[in-house]
């Protein structure tokens, strides 16, 4: 294994990396913070050019002569990932990484998810991510007289915590689902760690191949606005009447065009709805409530 990495100059700058490497889904590439600075570092079995090229050519400041490379030990590795989970909350929801669950400190009649995720497939922390268990929380509370008889839908369930998250709090029918098969085993093994074993289950493939056929009180879609845009159609006729359709990993400026593709359909296939939208940094969630 190998790391390339790069000093960067301002926080502004490891800003807008990190939502250009979210937004493309580049998940070999993190921004580190520490008492040195904030480093660019990109994990790869052998660095290439064309590796770093990926980077230097939106970000023209940073040019090939800039990068160093190093390699790392295996035994290194084995837990360089967990410098990138930290525990943080959602209202009474707690995402935990499993190595701080004896010293974690979870509140009387609060709910902890417990992740060993790999830093590629999502430690829960983005503010997309933080989006969306909002969003869950917010269903929880509007429903939670009936939330046993809810199911949820976790499109691109990366390494779960949504999908954990909904089953944590009481809904019945939970099913998750994402193109990576290794995404889809970290969800399997997450789900495990958290001792949930009924009414969950993931599944690897794309939204044409899994959700067809499925109704869902509560959707949460936190992938590319190109791919939401795509499956509107199948997103939208795959609520169930009162549930919710809640539409992340969009970036703000791509807001708009998000609503130009779902508001025509919510308005041709439900008879009522409502909007509400929140934003976190430089993301917006968009969540369409179906009445």
């Amino acid at each position: 294994m190998e790391r390339a990495f790069v000093k960067l100059p301002s926080e502004d700058m490891a800003d807008k990396i990190s939502d250009f490497i979210h937004g493309k889904q580049l998940s070999e590439w993190v921004i580190e913070t520490e008492d040195s600075g904030i480093t660019l570092s990109g994990y790869f079995q052998k660095v290439t050019t064309e590796d770093i090229a990926v980077i230097t050519s939106e970000f023209p400041s940073l040019n090939l002569g800039m990068f160093q490379v190093e390699k790392i030990l295996k035994k290194d590795w084995a837990n360089e990932y967990k410098k990138f989970l930290t525990p943080f909350s959602i209202g009474k929801l707690h995402i935990v990484p499993l190595w701080e669950k004896e010293t974690y400190q979870v509140p009387e009649k609060e709910v902890a998810v417990y992740i060993d995720s790999e830093m590629a497939f999502g430690t829960g922390a983005h503010e997309t991510t933080k989006l969306c268990l909002a969003r869950i929380t917010d269903f929880k509370n509007l429903f939670r007289d009936v939330l046993f008889l809810k199911n949820f839908i976790d499109v691109g369930c990366g390494s779960g915590i949504l999908s954990l998250a909904a089953a944590k709090f009481g809904m019945a029918d939970v099913y998750g689902f994402d193109v990576d098969d290794h995404a889809v085993k970290i969800s399997r093994k997450n789900a495990k760690i958290n001792g949930i074993s009924g009414g969950i289950e993931f599944s690897v493939g794309n939204i044409q191949e899994c959700i067809l056929g499925h109704q869902s009180d509560l959707i949460c879609a936190n992938i590319l606005a190109p791919t939401l845009i795509e499956s509107a159609s199948i997103l939208v006729n795959t609520v169930k009447q009162y549930g919710m359709l809640s539409l992340s990993g969009i970036l703000i400026e791509e807001g708009m065009m998000v609503k130009d593709t779902f508001d025509p359909l919510v308005k041709r296939y439900w008879d009522s709805f409502m909007i509400s939208e929140r934003k976190n940094g430089a993301w917006i969630e968009i969540c369409y409530m179906r009445g």
